[in-house]
């Protein structure tokens, strides 16, 4: 691996790490607790994506509804 390779990945995870740093887990707790309230309270998520995000929308659908078994 040359030196300009290393030097991106190690810049890259130093900036993920950061970014990281900054979420607050307990804003990651609620969120979690309210999606667990939805499901179990026969709630629907919606997603939405304009354009090249409407892929996005469409694979978070098909993952919350398979693995977290939502309807979405």
């Amino acid at each position: 691996m040359n030196t300009n390779t290393r030097e991106y990945i190690e810049m890259y995870l130093a900036e993920a790490a950061q970014i990281a740093s900054t979420v607050s887990r307990d804003a990651i707790v609620r969120m979690v607790e309210g999606l667990r309230v939805l499901r179990n309270g026969g709630g629907r998520l919606f997603f939405l994506g304009v354009g090249g995000s409407a892929g996005n929308a469409s694979h978070a659908v098909n993952d919350f509804r398979k693995i977290a078994d939502f309807e979405s």
